[in-house]
């Protein structure tokens, strides 16, 4: 048996909605009949070609169940499906940055949805930030004025898990408000007080943008060699929070520490 025979099984939907219908639990050939509402007899003929496939085994108390390969193309199925469904965008955006265990995940991303205005895309990603009340961890290339607030919330109450993955320039290129400026005695009173070393570390090279917080996530992916602000993947389902997430820990532990950099760009202006 190879591997386009295994495909063909799968070519015909009402086969591959059989399969897919045994996934959950065990199930009988009448139970199959009555729910799908197709004839015994195809049901039947779907069983048997799973069962010469190995795709799918028989209990002893005549009960079909998806086999442990069956599970394995099942989500396979999933990834493709989902990565479909999205072709457009995966097509015309670089997917490289995105680790490959995560990538054999995107079938569990079934609810993700894309917008395409840049004004639009960038107001949602305010929403993320001043709606959130638990958590916001971010990886950007730009400053959003929108996250101001919240990290001045932090700093008064600390309420918030805040954390952000920043590219040199951008931190070369922030400056601490004039208001908060009257609080501090000198800028490194601020980053202390602020937590920025624990909160914040460089990334020499970011290919992609993305907020996550306990609201929703949203993913910037980068186009014709920077990141694009004009399309975005984005989704409030549990599912595409907690993949966000671990891509954002996953690049969080690669991170450079931000003392040192800082250090040397308040030398460099004193």
């Amino acid at each position: 048996m190879n591997l386009n025979e295994i495909f063909l099984e799968f070519s015909n939907n009402k086969r591959l909605i059989v399969f897919k219908n045994l996934y959950d639990k065990e199930k009988r050939h009448s139970q199959l009949e009555k729910e799908l509402d197709v004839p015994g007899s195809e049901i039947s003929r779907h069983l048997k070609r799973l069962l010469e496939k190995d795709l799918i085994i028989k209990t002893i108390d005549n009960k079909y169940t998806i086999s442990n390969i069956g599970r394995i193309f099942y989500r396979i199925m999933d990834i493709f499906e989902v990565s479909i469904s999205l072709k457009e965008f995966f097509n015309t955006h670089n997917l490289t940055s995105i680790p490959v265990h995560l990538i054999l995940q995107l079938g569990k991303l079934k609810t993700i949805g894309i917008k395409n205005k840049t004004l639009q895309n960038i107001e949602l990603w305010s929403n993320l930030v001043t709606e959130s009340q638990k958590f916001i961890f971010a990886i950007s290339d730009q400053l959003q004025n929108s996250l101001l607030p919240i990290v001045e919330k932090k700093i008064k109450d600390q309420s918030l898990d805040v954390r952000a993955l920043i590219n040199p320039a951008l931190a070369k290129s922030y400056e601490i408000p004039n208001e908060w400026l009257k609080l501090f005695k000198n800028a490194q009173e601020f980053f202390k007080k602020l937590d920025i070393y624990q909160n914040i570390r460089l990334l020499d090279q970011l290919n992609f943008s993305l907020i996550v917080s306990d609201k929703g996530a949203i993913l910037f992916l980068n186009k014709d060699g920077q990141i694009d602000y004009s399309q975005c993947l984005i989704d409030s389902n549990d599912s595409f929070k907690n993949w966000t997430i671990e891509l954002f820990e996953w690049y969080w532990k690669k991170g450079k520490n931000l003392k040192p950099f800082i250090k040397r760009e308040l030398k460099s202006v004193n």
